[in-house]
Formats: structure tokens, sequence, C-alpha cells
């Protein structure tokens, strides 16, 4: 990600929610480290883990279709989350002030005062 020229500062949740609602601020999310955070939030390994388990387990003892939707399931979960995650965690962001601190702590949010 390149170097910005703006000023970068960390907000309190309050003063982050008011400045985001105002536009003053430009968030930036970066996508490979927020797919990370959640999905070891969501345990998306062993989720999706399961689901290849579960979909082998139908195509054998029931029919083959299920089994195979289980399966696409299980192969589409991560990919959707992939995509998702910088907008799912920008809304959290604004909601909770926890998850707005852990991803300011961790990197994944830069502030960018405008």
């Amino acid at each position: 990600m390149p170097a910005l020229d703006s000023d970068t500062t960390a907000l309190d949740h309050a003063a982050y929610r008011a400045a985001y609602g105002r536009g003053e601020i430009r968030v930036d999310i970066e996508p490979q480290l927020a797919y990370r955070y959640l999905s070891a939030r969501m345990l998306l390994p062993l989720v999706m883990l399961a689901l290849l388990g579960v979909g082998v387990a139908l195509a054998m003892a029931v029919h083959w279709f299920p089994g195979v939707l289980v399966i696409i399931a299980g192969f589409v979960l991560p990919r959707l989350t992939r995509m998702s995650a910088a907008g799912f965690l920008m809304a959290r962001s604004l909601d909770d002030a926890t998850v707005y601190a852990d991803l300011v702590r961790l990197g994944i949010l830069r502030v960018v005062r405008l």
C-alpha cells in the first residue's frame, strides 16, 4: 500500500464515528489482513473442514447430489468471506468500539484525515 500524504491518526471510537459521518476522514482497510482477521474470528478453517467432511459423508451415505452441494459450499464460503471481509469489518468498526480498537491495533484499519 503506498504511503499517504495526509495525516494518519488514531481516534477514539466516538470521534471516529462522528468524523466518518461528517466525511472528514477516509478509512483504509487492508483486504488480505481483513480476511485473515475475520477467518480467525469465525474459525473458518474448522468450518470448512467440517463442511467437507459432512459433504463426503452425505455423498457416500445418502445421495451424491446433496453431498456435492455441501462440498461446493465448503469451497465457496472462504471466497465469499474474502470478498466481503473489508466491508463487513468497516461496518463492525463503526458499531463496536472493541472491534475498532482491535483493527487499529493490528494495522488492519487506518484512519486518514482528509
